[in-house]
């Protein structure tokens, strides 16, 4: 925990998202250091992410964030399911993030980690954040942060002109190469050369890294070591598809989920699902605040919940043209607490070559499209 230092930064320069009432950032931190109650609703600055790996391996990684809250600052951990906010870029420095499910953790610290002289029962507090909303962004901040990486590109340009021209006055004046020299003896010993890891930015007074070799434990608190795969039934003995990534004989069902059902996913938001619905509205293509900052929305129904529900694409937005009226096979949308229930379609969802939404797609005999189609028909003659 640190005193927050930003002093060019305008508090009140605060640009609220879309769908999310305005707010004020309140200082909370030390009262939640004296009381340690994590309460709801809590809203924090993010002012740094990085990504180290927890496991011997690299598989596994954590996601650690700086929090500021105006005043002081306090290191995050996010929860393996709220990764996906830093890969589609909801959540990145600047920006306001209200966190519901979290838990003040504290790290016993190897003596040796601590500065000198510095008491040998230390610990180190960190927030284990499980799940969390982004409802705006700091302009000045996100403005500081550009202005910065413009000037430390420049300066990295400068010094390697610098290192290059360096390279070649000390290339002119190198004496020849003793295995030029005729009867020079090439007998030289092999160099060896130590090259230091590049420093994580993190910690000037003492590695902090170290301290994260037990994380694994409390972000990943579920994580099973992988069994050996077993052989992999006939398409015809499969049973329904969950994740369009093993999805590949069309020919095997999907798993689907209505829409009456979004609201009541495992997770709140980022749950994969894949849904069948009827296209009541397609909007055009509009600007967002998301990569790749354009996005299309469309209201979708079905048989299931007289509501229609938004969808939001991100992922290529001008390709997603689908008819109004139309039956629309969507996969691997993402459920969203927007609008009560809500589904996305993130552009770091790449498609690899494969196409995620069908229409009409009569050709699947699994897909009952002729079914939806007709529900749609006796609703638009009510």
């Amino acid at each position: 925990m640190a005193e927050s230092e930003a002093p060019s930064v305008d508090p009140n320069a605060i640009t609220t998202a879309p769908d999310q009432d305005s707010f004020t950032l309140v200082p909370v931190i030390r009262d939640l250091l004296r009381t340690r109650y994590c309460a709801p609703g809590t809203i924090f600055l993010v002012e740094g992410i990085e990504i180290i790996p927890v496991s011997k391996t690299g598989r596994w990684q954590a996601v650690r964030l700086l929090l500021g809250d105006g005043d002081l600052c306090v290191q995050a951990l996010l929860g393996a399911d709220c990764h996906r906010f830093v890969e589609t870029g909801e959540v990145s420095p600047g920006f306001y993030i209200k966190v519901d499910q979290f838990d003040l953790e504290w790290e016993a610290m190897d003596s040796e980690d601590g500065p000198a002289g510095a008491e040998t029962n230390q610990k180190m507090v960190f927030l284990a954040l499980h799940d969390l909303i982004t409802i705006g962004w700091n302009d000045s901040y996100r403005a500081m942060i550009q202005q910065y990486r413009g000037e430390a590109v420049t300066a990295d340009e400068n010094l390697s002109s610098k290192k290059d021209e360096r390279k070649e006055s000390e290339l002119q004046m190198m004496p020849p190469s003793p295995s030029l020299v005729p009867g020079a003896a090439a007998r030289e010993e092999p160099i060896s050369v130590k090259i230091e890891p590049p420093s994580s930015g993190y910690g000037d007074d003492f590695d902090m890294d170290d301290a994260f070799e037990n994380m694994e434990r409390i972000v990943f608190p579920n994580s099973k070591k992988a069994s050996t795969p077993k052989a992999a039934p006939s398409s015809r003995a499969r049973g329904p598809v969950a994740l369009p990534r093993d999805w590949a004989d069309h020919q095997v069902p999907l798993k689907l989920t209505t829409l009456h059902a979004i609201p009541s996913l495992p997770y709140a938001q980022n749950w994969t699902c894949n849904i069948l619905a009827i296209i009541a509205s397609l909007s055009p293509v509009e600007s967002s605040y998301l990569p790749p900052y354009k996005q299309r929305t469309a209201r979708l129904t079905d048989p299931s919940t007289a509501k229609q529900v938004h969808l939001t694409v991100f992922l290529d937005p001008e390709s997603f043209n689908p008819a109004v009226g139309s039956a629309v096979l969507l996969t691997g949308v993402k459920n969203h607490r927007f609008d009560g229930g809500s589904l996305k379609k993130y552009a770091s969802d790449v498609k690899n070559g494969k196409e995620w939404w069908f229409e009409d797609p009569v050709d699947l005999a699994w897909c009952d499209v002729a079914g939806i189609k007709s529900w749609w028909k006796e609703m638009e003659g009510l």
